[in-house]
């Protein structure tokens, strides 16, 4: 007799196909405060019940309410309040995707030469069954990398189906910007770098010219950034990922579990376990 259910169902963590953090569910109760957090990918936040407060520079003091969504670029600072009871879906992503070169086209040309400005946008009915419905599925852990490529597809296509150029458009305007600047090449190419003179290479720069660009830009130099965004996202890993320490520690170019240690120690002044267990759930 046929299983109703497949046996990889049970275990999908196990698969190499898995695909977790794509997207999120999350909840909060009232008055919780989530501080400022750089975004490592570009994020939409789908608000399915509640109010919340955020603050950043693409949507400052602005009030989300129940069936509204924002996108927050990579490389951008945000920060929530939760003012009544949270339900929300997010969505990670690192670049847009075209279902319809035409209007993807139309899209850019629109933006061209517009300042982005804060877009709050409405959750239309077919949008909300489609959130729904991947509420349903997170909740079950149903995260499938070839259902999760169909349902990323399905969101672009009711998107691109629903919602206009203009609309889009600004919707995705901090993306288009980023994408012309050289802050979203460091923010997208920084983890693939080793130190400042393979930095430079990657982006075709001289290093006297990417020392100075990144300076202008960032306002410090290049290498006390790049040890700054690796203390960073070191500590993201280990306090809002499932990744084993052993990964987290390979990830890094640490040569031993007991390098990786002492390193934690010396800046975070806890081990990486004990960090991990102080971990706080965060948007």
């Amino acid at each position: 007799m046929f299983e109703e259910r497949c046996n990889k169902y049970t275990d999908c963590a196990s698969c190499g196909q898995f695909r977790k953090g794509i997207f999120k569910f999350r909840s909060f109760p009232r008055g919780i405060f989530l501080p400022k957090e750089r975004c490592s990918q570009n994020i939409m936040y789908f608000i399915l019940k509640g109010e919340v407060w955020v603050n950043s520079n693409e949507h400052p003091d602005t009030i989300l309410r129940e069936g509204q969504f924002i996108l927050q670029p990579v490389g951008s600072s945000v920060e929530f309040r939760i003012h009544t009871p949270v339900e929300s879906v997010l969505y990670l992503f690192d670049r847009l995707q075209n279902v319809c070169d035409s209007r993807f086209q139309a899209g850019l040309s629109f933006v061209e030469g517009v300042t982005p400005a804060s877009s709050v946008m409405k959750t239309c009915a077919f949008l909300r069954h489609y959130l729904e419905g991947m509420k349903l599925l997170l909740n079950d852990d149903l995260l499938c990398a070839g259902l999760i490529q169909a349902k990323q597809t399905e969101l672009f296509y009711l998107l691109n189906s629903y919602y206009t150029i203009k609309d889009l458009s600004a919707f995705y305007s901090p993306i288009y910007s980023h994408g012309r600047s050289f802050h979203y090449f460091v923010m997208n190419n920084y983890q693939q770098a080793k130190d400042v003179e393979a930095f430079a290479q990657l982006g075709g720069y001289t290093v006297p010219t990417f020392r100075r660009l990144f300076k202008e830009t960032f306002d410090e130099p290049v290498y006390q950034w790049m040890l700054k965004q690796k203390k960073l996202d070191i500590f993201n890993d280990i306090t809002t990922t499932d990744m084993s320490i052993t990964d987290i520690s390979t990830k890094h170019g640490f040569e031993s579990l007991a390098n990786f240690s002492h390193f934690c120690r010396s800046n975070f002044g806890k081990s990486p376990r004990a960090l991990r267990a102080d971990n706080v759930t965060t948007f």
